[in-house]
């Protein structure tokens, strides 16, 4: 829980740097912006946890409520892929919570994007 704050930080600078660029420059819809601000700054993390995990001299890692935070306000696609293409925390006994906010995350953004885009323009 030591970098907890530190990470936290840093995620929320990309975030709002990254948002402000989708937002204002290419004029993305806002929850679009959002859901690919998140999905890059989630699988920026990942990409980030397993390269510290491959390091043995370093005794610090992402904390996994980083990770679930990110992914379960948005970034489950940007969670898959980092689980998808480092092989990481996909061990089902270890990190079954993980794996339960990713599913639900998906399944929950899922049907926010159904709602706001095909259920609202009726």
């Amino acid at each position: 829980m030591r970098f907890f704050s530190l990470f936290i930080i840093v995620a929320l600078l990309l975030i709002v740097v990254i948002q402000f660029m989708l937002v204002t420059d290419l004029q993305l819809h806002f929850y679009v912006a959002w859901l690919l601000n998140l999905t890059l700054v989630t699988f920026i993390f990942y990409w980030i946890d397993k390269g510290l995990a491959g390091i043995k001299r370093f005794s610090f890692r992402v904390p996994e409520l980083v990770l679930n935070l990110l992914t379960l306000f948005g970034g489950c696609v940007g969670a898959w892929i980092g689980r998808l293409l480092f092989h990481h925390k996909t061990n089902v006994r270890k990190h079954w919570g993980m794996l339960l906010i990713l599913i639900l995350s998906t399944l929950l953004h899922g049907a926010l994007i159904y709602l706001v885009f095909f259920r609202m323009g009726k």
